[in-house]
């Protein structure tokens, strides 16, 4: 089996893993009840309360097969989007057309019963089964929220304790590859000054430089994010700078759309993209030129960055760039995030999204 047939049933094992917890949980919770019940109103009463002797296994596994469906369907698919997104109205309508199913559902199973070896009726009037129903529908739901709410804080505390691991394992990568800072920027400075006469374009190739690198390696906080606005800055003048390079004869498109520009973004993340399409593409077709477009609303940024291959011998490379910017948006933004690549034999393309 290949990585990529792992990475594929990664999800059907976590939702397996999620059901069989759910499972675990509710079978024990129902045990304990029964025994409960069975302490206190006697053996006979109880076992007439689940249909009779013939019936009561049937109906015990029953109940705990459909709490388990139910409780997984409320807390994973219901509750823990609307606790992670806050879209209170899509939740809501989901929820209600749940429990409408699962009403249904039951009062087929108790007044409507097909088969009279599965157990008497309960003999309850449908009145007082619609109340009893209602009042466990929203015992339910707050079971469901509790959980999801649990579970939300717990993913938050992880990601929070994986983020300061990777800040001191970037910290530490700075400290054994980077050169004395000071002497890099005095450097530039020196150079700068030298070739502002003779060379105006060198030299503001070195003012960019020295801007970027500067960019690079500030410190940007425990989060490591930075206004979009700076992040745009400096991306663009990575651009610029392969202009520079290259006699800005590279064949660029790029469009830019922002609404909001208050919001925050991780470092580096946007500028990554552009570095590896400059890297890996095709920079001199004018038919296919790497695009690069970013949209940015009160509630949404989207970056695509689109580019044809380049052809010939590749540039090695171990992905570690890209890796950290999906691990980054991960451990940041969780369900609210994506990061989309589409690849054929001749063109690439990925986008971020981030839903705040």
């Amino acid at each position: 089996m290949s990585i990529k047939d792992l990475n594929i049933l990664a999800p059907v094992r976590k939702h397996w893993r999620q059901i069989l917890i759910i499972l675990a949980i509710y079978t024990t919770w129902s045990v304990a009840v029964f025994l409960f019940l069975i302490g206190l109103q006697g053996p006979e009463t109880t076992i007439k309360q689940f249909g009779g002797s013939q019936a009561v296994y049937f109906n015990f596994g029953h109940a705990i097969i459909k709490g388990t469906i139910v409780y997984y369907i409320l807390i994973y698919h219901l509750a823990l989007p609307l606790v992670q997104t806050r879209k209170w109205k899509r939740a809501l309508l989901k929820c209600i057309l749940f429990l409408i199913l699962l009403t249904v559902y039951e009062y087929c199973w108790h007044f409507k019963k097909i088969d009279p070896a599965i157990g008497e009726n309960v003999h309850i009037s449908p009145h007082t089964f619609l109340v009893t129903t209602v009042i466990l529908d929203v015992i339910m739901v707050m079971v469901s929220i509790y959980f999801a709410t649990l579970i939300t804080s717990n993913e938050v505390h992880r990601r929070k304790e994986e983020l300061e691991k990777q800040k001191l394992q970037a910290e530490l990568s700075a400290i054994r590859y980077q050169i004395n800072p000071h002497f890099l920027f005095n450097s530039l400075s020196f150079i700068y000054t030298k070739t502002l006469k003779t060379s105006p374009e060198a030299a503001h190739a070195v003012h960019l430089l020295s801007e970027i690198m500067s960019y690079a390696l500030d410190d940007w906080g425990e989060l490591g994010t930075v206004p979009l606005t700076l992040e745009v800055d400096h991306m663009k003048k990575v651009i610029e700078m392969n202009q520079i390079r290259f006699n800005h004869m590279l064949k660029i498109k790029y469009q830019e759309h922002v609404e909001e520009s208050e919001m925050h973004v991780p470092t580096l993340a946007l500028v990554t993209l552009v570095e590896n399409a400059f890297k890996h593409g095709d920079l001199n077709d004018e038919q296919n030129q790497v695009s690069f477009e970013l949209n940015a609303t009160k509630n949404r940024i989207s970056f695509k960055v689109s580019n044809k291959k380049k052809k010939g011998p590749k540039e090695p490379s171990k992905g570690i760039g890209l890796s950290n910017v999906q691990q980054r948006l991960q451990l940041m933004y969780g369900a609210k995030q994506s990061f989309v690549i589409e690849e054929d034999e001749n063109y690439y393309s990925n986008e971020i999204i981030i839903n705040l």
